[in-house]
């Protein structure tokens, strides 16, 4: 193998690693969001606990019941993310030796089926992580269709409450 063929096989890696940073970053950045996200809820569910004599006992065990379940959805979310970041960090771990063991081939010409091997495993862990992301891609809307279930119902027993009634009307017929 030449100079300028050792090169290439060995650089090749490196646009994968590029790709595989980029979307380390940006996951990093989302669950960097999402912690946060999580926090606040936090901080939501104890400032509910501290006013809990404010509200009446229907809406105190809806809204604890909805943050209880946005703590867990978005935790759930946390988690995939942090799957696919495994698989992308394990990924450019793959890629760069892969690169070594391919400028290997120079001193021993095995050393090409281990740069293979590591070539295989980055990108398999690449395509991992790329399903992780997309798992979570598909998560990240169900917090918000639960928030707004729980405002319409809400809203449902608010107007109901002003309307008169202290009844919560569920279907139009029975």
């Amino acid at each position: 193998m030449d100079t300028s063929q050792l090169l290439s096989v060995s650089v090749t890696p490196v646009v994968l690693i590029s790709a595989c940073g980029l979307l380390t970053l940006a996951l990093y950045n989302r669950l960097g969001a999402i912690l946060a996200r999580i926090r606040a809820f936090h901080l939501q569910k104890m400032q509910l606990l501290e006013n809990l004599h404010e509200l009446e006992v229907f809406e105190q065990q809806m809204l604890l019941d909805m943050l209880d379940s946005q703590i867990q959805k978005v935790t759930d979310k946390a988690r995939v993310i942090q799957k696919a970041l495994y698989c992308l960090l394990a990924a450019i771990t793959a890629f760069l030796l892969c690169s070594l063991f391919a400028g290997a081939t120079v001193l021993h010409s095995s050393a090409g089926m281990v740069a293979l091997g590591m070539g295989v495993l980055g990108v398999s862990l690449f395509v991992a992580g790329l399903g992780w992301a997309m798992r979570e891609l598909t998560l990240s809307l169900t917090p918000l269709e639960e928030e707004n279930a729980y405002l319409e119902i809400v809203k449902a027993h608010k107007k109901a409450k002003s309307q008169g009634g202290n009844r919560l009307k569920v279907a139009d017929s029975a």
